[in-house]
């Protein structure tokens, strides 16, 4: 059995969250949730601003467990939300996104788990290709405008349309354009949300074609920031398909994502997409292999 290191420190943190107009355009099943990139941001705001010593561009051993329904937020269901804190003796960090909930019929709280995370793990061996090679699929391609992916794959508001142009799909990967969306998000400490959500959707569309999903990430392994990400910049990301588990169906995906210049901005191993509307969300023909 795996050793588990003792916890030396918790801490139970007040997250304040600010329910912004544009939120509201990131949907599961037609309602709005919180996206899995504005959660990391809350952890790495609330843990830095409670332990500056943590290096918040480094995160692993992520997993989006429950969903936050934002109208749980606007009709006070949710009555407060907490950063959970553990640091091991190793100086491991742990974050969890919680929430404190009123059941309606009851007047009863109790504590959900949305996101848990790592912080400050030390960087994998991971190759990263040059944005020349990245953006070379060597597989036959498949174009999909970015008009028709957010109109029939991937039906988010306009605030989380920052795939642009034309997406390029094989059975080796995915290239995207993106374009972050200057919407009044927070920036700091992890950079602009949108331009890794975008790619996030493009995993999803590259699900959809070669694997007839509709997936959502559930996790990831390791998440490494080397140039935070700025509003209304443009970027372009490779999607890998690394592996696929069957039984039930979950994708995992490596991701790099780079700036015009060619240089690195962020890099994603191990991403996780699986179905989690139980099958009712099912891929439109046309874009099934």
């Amino acid at each position: 059995m795996e050793d588990i290191s003792p916890v030396t420190e918790k801490a139970r943190l007040p997250v304040e969250f600010d329910l912004r107009p544009y939120l509201l355009d990131h949907r599961f099943d037609g309602k709005p949730v919180l996206p899995a990139v504005e959660a990391m941001q809350l952890l790495a705001g609330t843990t830095r601003n409670y332990l500056p010593r943590i290096d918040p561009l480094r995160i692993c051993g992520a997993t989006f467990d429950k969903f936050l329904y934002l109208e749980q937020i606007s009709d006070h269901t949710v009555t407060d939300i907490f950063n959970d804190l553990e640091i091991d003796e190793h100086s491991r960090v742990t974050a969890r996104l919680l929430t404190k909930n009123r059941l309606k019929k009851t007047g009863i709280t109790r504590l959900k788990e949305h996101v848990t995370l790592q912080f400050g793990e030390p960087l994998s061996d991971m190759r990263i290709p040059d944005l020349g090679n990245a953006k070379t699929l060597q597989a036959e391609p498949f174009e999909v405008s970015a008009e028709r992916l957010y109109r029939e794959l991937v039906p988010f508001g306009p605030a989380f349309q920052n795939v642009k142009d034309t997406l390029t799909l094989a059975e080796d990967g995915a290239v995207a354009t993106i374009r972050s969306s200057c919407a009044d998000a927070h920036f700091e400490p992890l950079g602009s949300p949108f331009p890794i959500d975008a790619a996030f959707h493009a995993a999803c569309a590259w699900g959809q074609r070669f694997s007839s999903i509709v997936g959502f990430p559930v996790g990831f392994k390791e998440r490494i920031i080397f140039k935070p990400t700025q509003t209304g910049a443009t970027y372009i990301s490779r999607i890998i398909p690394v592996h696929q588990q069957t039984d039930p169906v979950v994708l995992d995906f490596d991701i790099h994502l780079f700036d015009e210049t060619g240089a690195v901005c962020e890099t994603l191993r191990g991403l996780q997409l699986k179905d989690v509307s139980g099958g009712r969300l099912k891929p439109p023909q046309w874009i099934q292999k």
